[in-house]
């Protein structure tokens, strides 16, 4: 929400009727949300970026969200980096309702209605006009005030409209190499390739993940509540213009978040999963804005930010969060948390935005050979980060020792190596990287190893082969190596299995089935639903789905599509700089 005429740039992944779901009569409650905590780092902390926010990510993540302020400014503004650096710079808006909906079957508001063409300046003329007619004046106001009027609009309002510019592609960091902020590290069109960054070993582009965009808002631009894809970092920069609001739930609460949600603000009518993956898969849309006295009201944590120009917004792994868009990244510890989006997301069927399982392998690669070449004072053992990278592998590599174990005692099936990147698997859209079943001939309907049932053979008739990443016994090695001095399994022999049979095929994880005790993929918790996985193929979805990572590399950002949602990542709210 906006605090003051000029237009806002951020760099960053109803009627009266309405009071009966959602009370706004008194918005007190604006104030007894608490602010999250905010850092002031020195010059010579804010020089490395990871590092710090790794410094401050214990205590600030119990907050879902944090502020961060910039000791240095930029030399140019973002105006002028809009106008003077990017010649001929346009962006396309997006009409936002200015409204709340009741979330039922004749009453669901999407964001999808475009808006016009503007250059920099034209939109800031249209953004101080609409200022002015609300408030009749040009002067700042205060935060509070204008969040009041914020939620009493969309309380009240019934036809209103705002123009939010989403998903441009850039930033407004300037590329002057005499401004410090944009030769910093902290100029986002460089935060995903820092060492320290996970994001790094993406070798594809994904706008938003790898690549930051921009945002420009006015008075009242929003976006809905929503969590990370992957449940990723995210990091915002606000430009210039007026302060903005976030709302940010931690991560812990996120489950009880999205019982809230399904219970106070879903109809059961629109829901197609039942429970919390129901509430997951309908907030991934993106489009569901409520005001967060309704966590207040069920003792569901929510913090609140004021960001003003000059200041980043942190919003942490599974952290819900309503306010102004992002750029994503991960540390090292990232990694469970990625293990649990990755086993919600083949639970969903959702297409993935970035290879999990690739990334786990090539960190855990990277940690093995430096922990080889460490003197012992120095081994990585102890820290957070080895930890978080160590046991999902481990447990990685043991799933896919047992898969192929129960493989090998049904029908034998040609072997291959794989010396290409990930795949998708055809059924339920998992990454693969260290195996996967695919047709020879066509390479078409890639399956993963995890399937209770799956076909014998391939729709052109052949038998499926068994791909293995050409590496796999340096994969095995570093699995050895991670073990050593722990309680596991004797020996990883994938390599040395290479005759299966899928007719017996794979119980393994059910999704949040553990392998000898332990979650899937490393990350404690009770199996909650076994996923019945269908044996037909159906060419229609496999068609637009399963185009494999072999020669394109992740699902084209125009084409990544998940069943049921409207997918686009350059559409995506939550992606930004």
């Amino acid at each position: 929400m906006t605090g003051k005429s000029p237009i806002t740039q951020r760099t960053a992944r109803h009627g009266s009727h309405k009071l009966c779901k959602f009370d706004l009569s008194d918005l007190e409650w604006t104030n007894m949300i608490p602010e999250c905590p905010t850092y002031h780092p020195s010059e010579h902390e804010f020089e490395h970026p990871l590092v710090y926010l790794q410094k401050i990510a214990h205590e600030a993540s119990k907050y879902g969200i944090c502020k961060i302020v910039s000791p240095i400014a930029a030399s140019n503004p973002a105006a002028f980096v809009l106008m003077k650096e990017k010649k001929n710079f346009k962006f396309e808006t997006n009409v936002q309702p200015l409204r709340l909906s009741k979330w039922n079957e004749k009453d669901i508001i999407t964001f999808s209605m475009r808006g016009r063409k503007y250059t920099y300046h034209d939109f800031e003329v249209l953004a101080n006009k609409a200022f002015f007619s609300r408030f009749h004046s040009s002067r700042d106001l205060p935060s509070s005030y204008v969040e009041k009027e914020f939620w009493h609009e969309m309380a009240q309002g019934e036809k209103g409209t705002v123009e939010y510019g989403v998903n441009v592609e850039g930033s407004a960091f300037s590329c002057d190499p005499n401004d410090r902020l944009g030769t910093s590290k902290w100029n986002l069109k460089n935060f995903s390739q820092l060492p320290q960054s996970l994001i790094r070993l993406v070798d594809r582009e994904i706008p938003g993940i790898t690549d930051p965009m921009l945002y420009i808002g006015m008075l009242f631009s929003m976006f809905a509540w929503h969590v990370e894809d992957h449940y990723l970092y995210s990091i915002n920069y606000h430009h210039s213009g007026a302060n903005k609001t976030w709302y940010g739930v931690p991560g812990y609460a996120a489950s009880q978040f999205e019982k809230t949600v399904l219970q106070h603000v879903y109809c059961n009518k629109i829901i197609t999963k039942h429970g919390e993956d129901g509430a997951f898969k309908f907030l991934a849309q993106k489009t569901t804005m409520f005001p967060p006295n309704v966590m207040l009201q069920h003792d569901v944590a929510v913090y609140k930010a004021v960001q003003k120009p000059g200041e980043f917004i942190i919003t942490f792994p599974r952290a819900y969060h309503a306010g102004f868009s992002h750029v994503n990244f991960a540390n090292g510890d990232w990694f469970p948390l990625g293990a649990a989006a990755s086993r919600r997301y083949t639970h969903l069927k959702m297409m993935p935005l970035i290879p999990y399982e690739e990334l786990l392998c090539k960190e855990a690669m990277l940690v093995f050979k430096s922990s080889r070449v460490r003197s012992s004072k120095n081994k990585p053992e102890d820290t957070t980060s080895y930890q978080a990278i160590m046991l999902p592998f481990m447990h990685l590599m043991q799933s896919y020792k047992t898969s192929l174990l129960r493989l090998n005692s049904s029908r034998k099936l040609h072997s291959s190596s794989n010396t290409t990147g990930s795949q998708i698997c055809s059924l339920c859209y998992r990454d693969c990287y260290v195996a996967y079943l695919l047709c020879k001939y066509c390479f078409s309907h890639p399956i993963c190893l995890f399937h209770d049932i799956a076909p014998q053979t391939c729709l052109c008739g052949r038998d499926y082969t068994i791909f293995k990443r050409n590496d796999i016994f340096a994969l095995e090695e570093a699995a050895k190596s991670f073990q050593q001095g722990k309680e596991c399994v004797d020996k990883f022999s994938l390599s040395s299995i290479f005759s299966c049979n899928i007719n017996d095929c794979i119980k393994v994880p059910e999704r949040e089935k553990s392998v000898r005790g332990t979650s899937f993929l490393g990350v404690a918790s009770k199996p909650k639903t076994k996923v019945a996985d269908s044996t037909k193929h159906s060419d229609e979805r496999n068609k637009s789905t399963t185009k494999h990572w072999r020669n394109n590399g992740l699902p084209s950002v125009r084409g990544a599509e998940r069943p049921g949602i409207i997918y686009n990542l350059r559409k995506r709210k939550s992606k930004l700089i």
